[in-house]
């Protein structure tokens, strides 16, 4: 993308102030916006001495966003933008292109995250139910029910009074899925962080527990599975007994193939 095309953006507002955190820039135009600096007023002139295509007042949205549309200026070289973010505020970026090499590597970072997201949101999906709504029982943590059959372990990091936890429900600045005050007793209260790595347990009346949230690799479970064999679920005791079979030759794989569908159904 050469200079002119680059200024084209800028002028005709197809770049948004948000693209720069999602890094739709560097995806979409191989170049990036590297702020330098921030001003209460309009300092363009004083940030650069060279020339700015509009140099003129510049919009801030709101009721008078048809008056002045432009919210980007960028100089003619395409080397400096100037980003007004509100009726006080300017904010200075160097725009820096990058290099093949660069973009790929963001592509990658960026395919890592939402990998990583898709993760968190099953981890909390399947612990608020498991922990916080079926309160499963403090004694099931250590017998490898939640590696078996979630591929989730928690790590104990703390135990002690309420006042002496570092993670609870209802203080601090941490977000919890339920954040309400623990039961005890009978039932087991359970909380976890919504983004899915942290753990609460509150076992008796100034009893809790810290864990840490942590998701195994495919051979930890497998592991876990040979260690606590009871705890495997229906559903997978089944699957071992179907493949068990195949091995065998007792069923085609046409048959293991029909068979193993109908047990994931029920899963």
């Amino acid at each position: 993308m050469n200079n002119d095309q680059i200024i084209k953006l800028f002028l005709n507002a197809e770049v948004s102030f948000s693209d720069i955190e999602k890094q739709t820039l560097e995806i979409n135009y191989n170049f990036k916006l590297v702020q330098f600096s921030k001003s209460r007023f309009d300092t363009r002139l004083s940030q650069t001495k060279k020339n700015w295509v509009l140099s003129k007042e510049l919009g801030w949205g709101g009721s008078l966003s048809d008056d002045f549309p432009n919210r980007w200026d960028i100089t003619s070289d395409a080397s400096t933008v100037c980003y007004r973010n509100n009726f006080v505020e300017y904010t200075f970026f160097d725009l820096v292109k990058i290099s093949l090499d660069e973009k790929f590597k963001i592509e990658k970072e960026i395919v890592i995250k939402e990998a990583e997201k898709v993760i968190t949101s099953n981890i909390v999906d399947t612990l608020t139910k498991v922990l916080v709504q079926e309160m499963m029982p403090f004694s099931k943590v250590s017998s490898g029910y939640l590696e078996t059959n979630y591929g989730i372990h928690l790590k104990q990091t703390q135990r002690g009074m309420h006042m002496n936890m570092r993670y609870k429900p209802r203080y601090g600045n941490i977000n919890w899925v339920a954040n309400q005050v623990l039961c005890w007793g009978s039932n087991t209260g359970w909380d976890i962080t919504t983004d899915g790595k942290i753990a609460c347990c509150r076992i008796n009346y100034d009893d809790y527990v810290n864990f840490e949230i942590e998701v195994l690799t495919a051979d930890q479970i497998e592991e876990y599975k040979k260690l606590h064999p009871e705890e495997l679920s229906d559903s997978f005791k089944k699957m071992q007994v179907l493949k068990s079979m195949l091995d065998a030759g007792l069923i085609t794989l046409h048959e293991y193939s029909i068979k193993r569908e109908a047990i994931l159904k029920t899963i």
